[in-house]
């Protein structure tokens, strides 16, 4: 994808105090990325660089790949769309005359804006027969933030600045306007730069999240990343351990899945035993040489037949019992958990083939969030495979 805003060493100083320091960061074209972090953190301060309703002190801004100090403000601000918590609705205009404001001022023609106007109150689910005539004082909160983005679109600007649009709508209408956000952007996959404070709503709308502190870029990521990967203990604190769990809650077996300790059909028991000590284990997961799964060596089977010195992991084996695929969904993941008596759960692929297992320790250690699972749990056995 191509950039549609770039911001390269940009700073922002009033005197001696620092509300942006050295921004480098790149939104790409149709993506709508959320600015957020805690009050005086330099977010809306970002976004009204990108405009130039605020001026940087250094670095620069591109905008299509052109810096924005090259153009002219009332020149840029006409290509860029802007909607803002107060709206700013006209209140001499009606809501035609204010949704076709901008498209007046660059030179189309009555009939064309006209038309435009009836499109997006169509669009933001408002009929042109009820609302074109009425006054903003005729209207809801909820119903003039419609018409405040509607307006935005009105010269069909690539780019879209919101601040905080939603922040002070009930929350019913709130979240019917995050829907009808989202239901626009799919159709006309505008690039939109949204400042919020609230995480609910970044990690519901943004493809983007950029997390930021003091003036300076926590982290960059994809919600998704950011509820699996958080940078550090601050990241974590204002998304919010419950979200966390939330997300857990709703992740995949090969979320929680970690290497599991595999033995060969041919291999003698009293190798099995060293296995198990080894890795700290209470089960072996026995494969052929392709890694297909076979079946579970348990420490019982062990020891009913720990004097038979030629049996093998192979017939001593229970080729019996749950196994689950790497997209089994986290509920059904917990239900085997809790009937297994092994206490883990082979995971497999379609063709038999083990790709991991899952304990109650890594499902654990995904829902405290305390470590990455990537290796084998050092648990008491009765956590372990």
């Amino acid at each position: 994808m191509h950039k549609a805003i770039e911001f390269v060493d940009v700073e922002k100083h009033y005197g001696e105090t620092h509300v942006v320091k050295r921004l480098n960061f790149c939104i790409e074209e149709g993506r709508l990325v959320t600015l957020i972090g805690p009050s005086g953190c330099g977010k809306t301060t970002t976004l009204k660089m990108i405009n130039r309703l605020i001026e940087p002190t250094s670095g620069k801004i591109l905008v299509g790949g052109v810096e924005t100090s090259a153009l002219r403000p009332v020149e840029l601000r006409r290509q860029i769309g802007y909607v803002i918590q107060q709206i700013g609705l006209f209140p001499h205009m009606t809501i035609e005359e204010n949704i076709s404001l901008v498209p007046r001022l660059i030179g189309m023609d009555k009939s064309q804006y006209t038309n435009r106007a009836e499109a997006l109150l169509e669009m933001v689910g408002m009929d042109p027969s009820v609302f074109r005539k009425r006054y903003p004082k005729e209207l809801s909160g909820g119903q003039q933030q419609r018409i405040g983005v509607a307006r935005a679109l009105a010269a069909d600007p690539s780019i879209i600045l919101m601040d905080e649009p939603f922040s002070a709508l009930d929350p019913i209408s709130r979240e019917q306007l995050q829907d009808e956000l989202l239901k626009l952007q799919s159709t006309l996959h505008k690039t939109i730069v949204f400042v919020t404070h609230d995480m609910d709503e970044a990690l519901k709308i943004a493809d983007q999240i950029v997390l930021m502190r003091d003036g300076s870029i926590v982290q960059h990521d994809a919600p998704e990343q950011i509820l699996r990967h958080p940078k550090n203990d601050f990241v974590r604190e204002f998304v919010g351990e419950k979200r966390f769990l939330q997300h857990a809650a709703l992740g995949e077996a090969r979320d929680v899945m970690t290497k599991a300790v595999s033995v060969t059909p041919v291999r003698g028991l009293a190798h099995c035993i060293q296995l198990m000590r080894a890795h700290r284990v209470n089960g072996l997961i026995v494969t052929d040489a392709d890694d297909h799964y076979l079946g579970v060596v348990s420490p019982q089977q062990i020891y009913d037949h720990f004097q038979d010195e030629r049996a093998t992991a192979g017939t001593v084996m229970h080729a019996e019992g749950p196994v689950i695929s790497p997209s089994a969904p986290m509920d059904e993941v917990l239900k085997w958990l809790q009937t297994t008596a092994r206490g883990f759960l082979p995971v497999v692929d379609e063709k038999q083939r083990l790709l991991g297992v899952v304990t109650r320790a890594s499902v654990l250690n995904m829902l405290t969030v305390t470590a990455p699972v990537e290796v084998m749990d050092s648990e008491p056995v009765d956590s372990s495979v």
